[in-house]
């Protein structure tokens, strides 16, 4: 039997709870799930834990068999089986030769001989089922340093985390902060990448090696009720599409294509100041109608989702999406969904989704390297690295050093569906979601005790687990 690690690219955020973590979504739509103890899972009730430090996301691999009749499966092992995993990751940020600011185009990070005590490694194993963790232990100019750890749950899945937030440097004197907002040499933080291997045992046959996956841990997501309208999914599918290894959807399908389109413009109201959300219809019978009296609004809605282009910094719709608007508004979509794609692909677009494809400047979780058509495999496409592409830190090699700065110098809207312009409060108007007033240290030192825009008690979307020591 062969086996292939799904989803094949996972997101984890770091955090500085010292225990709390969540797993990030899984199923379109959610916002991830919390194991309690006895092992039952639980939708993430709040991204602080209860002295208002950020929890962990946490990204959740499992192994598919692939059999020859069919589509793969999650994998059901025989009795006395057992699933080796390990995880190898790497901080690259201040090891390789950086450009004076973002490339404007997929760059393969080369190491700098000369700092090659800055090139953060770690790497750990597990194995079985309800496995307890292990440490992600790497060292920076002979510092250790702690890119997370990895566990198991009680189905032999395997469950990254990655660190804690700690961003700092080792010169003497300080090395300086806030020059730039890409590059801030002598410094570093615990985002990482790398990846997730699995051995499958079953007794009487010889190990067998699962296809790999791809884990990134970014910084964390300060808004999770509001997606980005273009998302690493919608990216690298178009990436995919213009290199011939998969086909433009055709005749969209309101529920799959159009839908979350314009939800996630509207959803931008609760971060970003602008008055074009607020705006946007979400009355769904009439927006997934076809009928003729109905293209009016079609036409409104489909032109305030396009508005995102012009409100946001540097934001590009990707052409699949726009073709899909186009039919949409001509009436030429399907009602409904698109027909289910099975597990693979759910896990596949859950993971994607939770994050932002736009911005590469240099962006939020792994950037413009993600456009790359020479990093995936081809045949059949399904958003996996090619064996021997990319390196451990390749992905987070050219992001922001450290991450605060680029959170700190962004707030104009580059991406407000992961760091917030506005807030949303549970009484009176709004208000910005940096405050007060903050110099690059101070983002490094206080970013964690920041407010997250979730949704509270009866649906209300609101600021919630700012820490009140900064008022």
């Amino acid at each position: 039997m062969n086996y292939a690690i799904y989803p094949p690219i996972g997101f984890a955020r770091v955090g500085n709870s010292p225990s709390d973590f969540f797993i990030g979504s899984e199923v379109p739509g959610s916002s991830g799930v919390e194991v309690q103890p006895g092992g039952a899972e639980t939708p993430v009730m709040s991204f602080k834990d209860v002295n208002f430090r950020m929890k962990r996301q946490g990204a959740r691999f499992q192994v598919f068999e692939i059999p020859n009749d069919g589509p793969p499966r999650p994998a059901v092992l025989p009795p006395g089986s057992s699933v080796r995993w390990e995880a190898r990751l790497a901080n690259r940020k201040d090891a390789v030769k950086r450009p004076a600011s973002p490339p404007p185009s997929p760059l393969k990070p080369v190491l700098d001989p000369t700092r090659a005590d800055r090139l953060i490694e770690a790497s750990a194993s597990v194995t079985g089922a309800s496995a307890p963790r292990a440490i992600l232990n790497g060292s920076y100019r002979g510092k250790a340093v702690n890119l997370g750890d990895i566990r198991t749950d009680g189905q032999q899945r395997l469950i990254v985390l990655g660190g804690y937030g700690v961003s700092e440097t080792l010169s003497i004197p300080p090395a300086p902060i806030g020059g730039s907002f890409y590059n801030n040499p002598d410094w570093y933080d615990d985002v990482s990448d790398g990846p997730v291997s699995a051995v499958i045992s079953v007794p009487g046959e010889p190990p067998t090696e699962a296809k790999p996956a791809w884990v990134i841990v970014g910084p964390p997501d300060f808004a999770p009720v509001s997606l980005s309208v273009v998302t690493l999914y919608d990216v690298i599918r178009q990436m995919a599409i213009e290199q011939g290894w998969a086909t433009p959807p055709g005749k969209p399908f309101f529920d799959t294509d159009i839908r979350p389109m314009i939800r996630r413009a509207a959803d931008l109201r609760f971060v970003n100041g602008s008055s074009v959300w607020k705006a946007i219809s979400l009355d769904w019978a009439r927006l997934g109608s076809t009928a003729p009296a109905d293209k009016p609004l079609r036409t409104e809605t489909a032109g305030l989702v396009r508005d995102v282009e012009t409100v946001l910094q540097s934001f590009e719709l990707r052409t699949w999406q726009l073709d899909a608007l186009t039919d949409w508004v001509n009436g030429n979509f399907n009602a409904g969904a698109a027909p289910d794609r099975g597990a693979c692909d759910r896990l596949t677009r859950a993971a994607l989704d939770g994050t932002v494809g736009q911005g590469f400047f240099p962006g939020i979780e792994a950037g413009i390297n993600l456009t790359d058509p020479s990093i995936f495999e081809t045949g059949p496409f399904e958003y996996r690295f090619r064996a021997g592409a990319v390196n451990s830190g390749d992905m987070t090699a050219h992001m922001a050093l450290p991450w605060q700065a680029d959170f700190l110098k962004c707030g104009s809207g580059w991406w407000p569906s992961q760091r917030p312009n506005h807030a949303p409060q549970a009484a009176g108007p709004e208000r910005p979601w940096l405050r007060p007033t903050m110099t690059h240290q101070n983002l490094v030192d206080d970013v964690m005790k920041l407010g997250v825009i979730s949704e509270g008690p009866g649906g209300q979307v609101t600021e919630q687990g700012r820490d009140p020591v900064i008022g």
